[in-house]
């Protein structure tokens, strides 16, 4: 039982520290430069961005495009 113990104890120390490092942050609007500034605001100090990509998304309405965009970042 310790060793079962021991065991889920680990996982959950290893997995709080990797989420700490790493993560992404999406969200959708239609100025695609204004929702890079703005999710930008959201990543956590001294983390450096590795990945920036942004799709198109359609609008039922037929009006402008939407895009949806998400920062990574470690």
């Amino acid at each position: 039982m310790k060793i079962v113990f021991g065991v889920l104890a680990s996982l959950v120390l290893i997995g709080i520290a990797t989420s700490s490092n790493a993560g992404s942050v999406t969200g959708t609007g239609f100025d695609k430069s204004a929702i890079i500034d703005d999710l930008k605001t959201n990543v956590p100090q001294g983390s450096e961005i590795t990945e920036t990509n942004c799709e198109t998304v359609g609008v039922p309405s037929g009006g402008d495009n939407k895009y949806r965009c998400t920062l990574v970042w470690e």
